[in-house]
Protein backbone atom coordinates (compact mmCIF):
# COMPACT_ATOMS: atom_id res chain seq x y z
CA UNK A 1 0.00 0.00 0.00
CA UNK A 2 0.70 3.59 -0.74
CA UNK A 3 -0.36 6.97 0.01
CA UNK A 4 1.29 10.33 -1.51
CA UNK A 5 -0.03 13.64 -1.18
CA UNK A 6 -1.47 15.25 -3.96
CA UNK A 7 0.45 18.74 -3.16
CA UNK A 8 3.58 16.23 -3.76
CA UNK A 9 2.54 15.35 -7.04
CA UNK A 10 1.26 19.53 -7.60
CA UNK A 11 5.07 20.04 -7.00
CA UNK A 12 6.19 17.93 -9.49
CA UNK A 13 4.24 19.10 -12.28
CA UNK A 14 5.24 22.30 -12.36
CA UNK A 15 7.84 22.59 -15.47
CA UNK A 16 11.29 22.88 -13.23
CA UNK A 17 10.29 19.89 -12.12
CA UNK A 18 9.64 17.64 -15.11
CA UNK A 19 13.07 15.98 -15.56
CA UNK A 20 12.57 14.38 -12.17
CA UNK A 21 8.88 13.60 -13.04
CA UNK A 22 9.98 11.90 -16.81
CA UNK A 23 12.75 9.82 -14.57
CA UNK A 24 9.59 7.98 -12.68
CA UNK A 25 7.13 8.00 -14.79
CA UNK A 26 7.17 6.77 -18.56
CA UNK A 27 6.02 9.34 -21.41
CA UNK A 28 3.17 7.33 -22.31
CA UNK A 29 2.26 7.42 -18.40
CA UNK A 30 2.89 11.07 -18.34
CA UNK A 31 0.12 11.40 -21.39
CA UNK A 32 -2.18 9.47 -19.41
CA UNK A 33 -2.08 11.80 -16.59
CA UNK A 34 -2.72 14.63 -19.01
CA UNK A 35 -5.93 16.51 -18.75
CA UNK A 36 -7.12 19.40 -21.06
CA UNK A 37 -3.55 19.70 -22.16
CA UNK A 38 -2.03 19.96 -18.22
CA UNK A 39 -0.78 17.15 -16.11
CA UNK A 40 -3.40 16.75 -13.71
CA UNK A 41 -1.78 16.42 -10.23
CA UNK A 42 -4.05 13.96 -9.12
CA UNK A 43 -3.39 11.28 -11.52
CA UNK A 44 0.19 12.22 -11.17
CA UNK A 45 -0.36 11.17 -7.83
CA UNK A 46 -2.38 8.06 -8.53
CA UNK A 47 0.45 6.84 -10.57
CA UNK A 48 2.82 7.30 -8.10
CA UNK A 49 1.21 5.48 -5.50
CA UNK A 50 0.79 2.55 -7.55
CA UNK A 51 3.91 2.00 -8.30
CA UNK A 52 5.33 2.81 -4.80
CA UNK A 53 2.80 -0.18 -3.65
CA UNK A 54 4.19 -2.16 -6.16
CA UNK A 55 7.82 -2.08 -4.88
CA UNK A 56 7.25 -2.63 -1.71
CA UNK A 57 6.11 -6.15 -3.00
CA UNK A 58 9.77 -6.55 -4.05
CA UNK A 59 10.96 -6.59 -0.55
CA UNK A 60 14.19 -4.62 -1.49
CA UNK A 61 16.11 -1.82 1.06
CA UNK A 62 18.09 0.58 0.18
CA UNK A 63 18.80 0.51 -3.32
CA UNK A 64 17.61 2.88 -6.04
CA UNK A 65 13.57 2.22 -7.19
CA UNK A 66 13.53 0.97 -10.75
CA UNK A 67 10.74 3.54 -11.81
CA UNK A 68 10.80 3.59 -15.40
CA UNK A 69 10.93 -0.45 -15.90
CA UNK A 70 7.73 -0.55 -14.02
CA UNK A 71 4.70 0.22 -16.47
CA UNK A 72 1.77 1.61 -15.45
CA UNK A 73 -1.40 1.27 -18.68
CA UNK A 74 -4.25 3.12 -17.12
CA UNK A 75 -6.07 6.25 -17.09
CA UNK A 76 -9.28 8.13 -16.58
CA UNK A 77 -11.81 5.62 -16.09
CA UNK A 78 -9.75 2.92 -16.45
CA UNK A 79 -8.26 0.04 -14.44
CA UNK A 80 -4.79 0.10 -13.57
CA UNK A 81 -3.00 -3.05 -15.33
CA UNK A 82 0.81 -3.04 -14.24
CA UNK A 83 3.51 -3.91 -16.51
CA UNK A 84 6.88 -5.57 -15.06
CA UNK A 85 9.84 -5.03 -17.41
CA UNK A 86 14.04 -4.90 -16.70
CA UNK A 87 15.34 -5.01 -13.74
CA UNK A 88 11.66 -5.17 -11.82
CA UNK A 89 10.76 -8.19 -13.56
CA UNK A 90 13.93 -9.08 -11.80
CA UNK A 91 13.21 -8.64 -9.04
CA UNK A 92 9.57 -9.90 -8.68
CA UNK A 93 11.53 -12.84 -9.66
CA UNK A 94 13.65 -12.82 -6.87
CA UNK A 95 11.04 -11.74 -4.68
CA UNK A 96 9.19 -15.06 -5.13
CA UNK A 97 6.57 -13.46 -6.90
CA UNK A 98 4.42 -15.92 -8.51
CA UNK A 99 1.23 -13.89 -10.93
CA UNK A 100 0.19 -11.37 -12.20
CA UNK A 101 0.20 -7.92 -10.19
CA UNK A 102 -3.23 -6.49 -8.77
CA UNK A 103 -3.81 -3.20 -7.94
CA UNK A 104 -6.14 -1.00 -6.84
CA UNK A 105 -6.52 2.99 -6.76
CA UNK A 106 -8.37 5.59 -4.58
CA UNK A 107 -8.36 9.27 -4.43
CA UNK A 108 -9.94 10.96 -1.66
CA UNK A 109 -8.93 14.67 -0.78
CA UNK A 110 -5.64 15.38 -0.37
CA UNK A 111 -4.35 11.88 -1.21
CA UNK A 112 -3.89 8.85 -3.76
CA UNK A 113 -3.95 5.95 -2.48
CA UNK A 114 -3.17 2.55 -3.77
CA UNK A 115 -2.76 -1.34 -2.86
CA UNK A 116 -0.91 -3.97 -4.81
CA UNK A 117 -1.30 -7.41 -4.42
CA UNK A 118 0.24 -10.80 -6.18
CA UNK A 119 0.74 -14.20 -4.77
CA UNK A 120 4.46 -14.80 -3.50
CA UNK A 121 6.05 -18.40 -3.80
CA UNK A 122 7.28 -19.80 -0.09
Amino acid sequence: MDIVLISRAEDLVRPERLPLLSRMLRPEEIEACTRQGGLDPSAVAGFLAVKEAVFKLFHERDRPVPWQSLRVDGGAGRWPVVRLEGRSAELAEAAGMTSEISVSITHDGAYAVAVAATMIDS
